[in-house]
C-alpha cells in the first residue's frame, strides 16, 4: 500500500494547479496545527486486498481528500477540488504494480467551521500487483 500512496503523493506534488495555490501544503493524514490555509489533507480510510486469477492481487484503497480554505473564498475550494480531479484523471505508476487508477466516489459540499471552509471528496484507488 505504501507504493500506491507514494505514487499518489508524487502525482499531487507534480500537479501545478495544486502546488500553485497550495505550495507544499499537501499532507498525509494530518496537517500541522499552525499551517497556513489553503491546504489539503489526504487519508487512506479503507484498504481491501482481493486475490485474482493467476495469483495477482487487486488493491482497492479509499482515500479522502479534505480541502481547508480561509473564510475569504468559498468558490476557490472548488478550484482545488477540480485540480485534484484533474491530477487523478490519468493512471499513476507505482513500484510493484501495473498501474494505479483513481475513481471519484463522492463529491464534497463546503461547510464552515472554526473560521474556515472545508470540503471532503472521496476517491477509490485501484492497483494490481505485478
Amino acid at each position: 500500500m505504501k507504493a500506491i500512496l507514494d505514487a499518489l503523493k508524487t502525482r499531487l506534488y507534480a500537479t501545478s494547479s495544486l502546488t500553485t495555490p497550495l505550495s507544499s501544503r499537501i499532507y498525509l493524514d494530518e496537517a500541522p496545527a499552525n499551517a497556513l490555509l489553503p491546504l489539503v489533507v489526504y487519508s487512506a480510510t479503507n484498504s481491501v486486498a482481493t486475490p485474482m486469477f493467476g495469483g495477482a492481487v487487486r488493491y482497492d484503497i479509499t482515500v479522502d481528500f479534505t480541502i481547508n480554505y480561509a473564510n475569504s473564498g468559498t468558490t476557490d475550494i472548488h478550484t482545488i477540488a477540480d485540480a485534484i480531479a484533474t491530477a487523478l484523471a490519468t493512471t499513476m505508476a507505482a513500484t510493484g504494480f501495473d498501474r494505479v487508477t483513481a475513481v471519484k466516489q463522492s463529491g464534497g459540499v463546503p461547510s464552515f467551521q472554526n473560521d474556515a471552509w472545508s470540503m471532503t471528496e472521496t476517491y477509490r484507488l485501484t492497483a494490481f500487483d505485478t
